[in-house]
């Protein structure tokens, strides 16, 4: 039976913590922020595992965003692509991954070990440090294999992080797929994933932007984009009018969906936008906000690929789905027995 939704982007297990300020301070981090590890990082992961409690959680921006949509849709709706290693992080991923519905087609390389991502929580913020190793050796040629193509070819919904662009393979299976979605009139959805990007790889990030149907981000990442492309404005609606409007390959008009954590979502489409409230939550009742944006981008994504092209539903969709992630440790979703009574929105 056909996939409808394929995701695709870098398979990472979160090592998961509550570190102490001086913790970020030694690596010069943001409290709230995305980053890729450099040498100066490496002896972070081994610090945190040694020094703290951890929890591992299958991550991956785009691999929680497909576990969050196949919550909403019918049995073996979604599946996800990208590169791991054959180790026990892998295998913990793909257990994990299997628990919420999700069918994963991992490339499997031995040149690496499966990346991992320290997740450190500090109040309600989480600074993220990404370790690709495996998953920065995902390759098109994977993506183009005739069992694999298969797949691409009969999806109708495409979900790619942003994050896939700093390496080769991840960029130039964004390129292949969007083009194919865009010449055959399906939809491709990007989100703009961390501030880096737009900064340090906007010429691959408007490539793809091109073939894009909704793109997604949230105020920080709408704003660096804005600076890097000099709009000279900080208005989150106005960025998101412009980023509908940016260049496209086809006729069919982009949406654009801006997340602001507590504060409301913004939607545009061409120079109309529309402002979303979200479902307020008490502060006692947040366990940690790790993953919220990649469950909002689930739960849109799980109701639009049914066919539901309503901004203001597919984002309420989104608000639910947060709001559960929100009260739990990482970016995970109740088990599949405890689904019930999912609301349509």
């Amino acid at each position: 039976m056909p996939y409808t939704l394929l995701a695709i982007e870098n398979p990472l297990l979160d090592i998961q913590c509550h570190p102490t300020q001086d913790l970020l301070d030694k690596y010069n981090l943001k409290a709230n922020d995305a980053i890729l590890a450099d040498a100066s990082h490496q002896p972070l992961y081994k610090e945190i595992v040694d020094k703290y409690e951890v929890a591992y959680v299958a991550g991956g921006a785009a691999q929680n965003t497909a576990r969050g949509a196949q919550y909403f849709l019918p049995p073996n709706s979604t599946v996800y692509m990208g590169c791991i290693s054959n180790d026990k992080f892998g295998e913990t991923m793909k257990e994990s991954a299997k628990a919420d519905g999700l069918t994963t087609n991992y490339e499997i390389t031995t040149e690496a070990p499966t990346g991992t991502c320290a997740v450190l929580i500090t109040g309600h913020n989480r600074s993220l440090v990404a370790n690709l190793a495996a998953a920065e050796k995902f390759t098109v040629a994977f993506v183009q294999k005739p069992e694999n193509w298969k797949i691409v070819e009969e999806a109708k919904y495409y979900y790619f992080g942003g994050f896939c662009i700093t390496h080769d393979g991840g960029y130039n299976s964004a390129v292949l797929v969007s083009e194919h979605a865009a010449k055959n009139n399906k939809t491709f959805a990007l989100n703009l994933s961390a501030p880096f990007l737009s900064q340090f790889f906007k010429e691959r990030l408007d490539s793809v932007i091109k073939n894009t149907d909704i793109l997604f981000g949230n105020e920080d990442e709408a704003r660096t984009y804005s600076k890097q492309a000099g709009w000279n404005t900080e208005d989150v609606e106005e960025i998101a009018k412009k980023l509908s409007q940016l260049e496209k390959s086809n006729d069919k008009p982009r949406l654009v969906v801006i997340t602001q954590g507590a504060e409301a979502t913004v939607t545009a489409i061409g120079n109309s936008s529309q402002v979303h409230p979200v479902i307020k939550v008490q502060e006692s009742e947040i366990v940690d906000t790790n993953g919220a944006g990649d469950g909002f981008c689930g739960g849109f994504m799980g109701l639009y690929a049914q066919g539901v092209d309503e901004p203001a539903r597919c984002v309420k969709a989104g608000h639910y789905l947060a709001n559960i992630v929100i009260k739990r440790v990482g970016p995970t979703y109740p088990p599949m027995a405890e689904r019930t009574n999912v609301p349509t929105f």
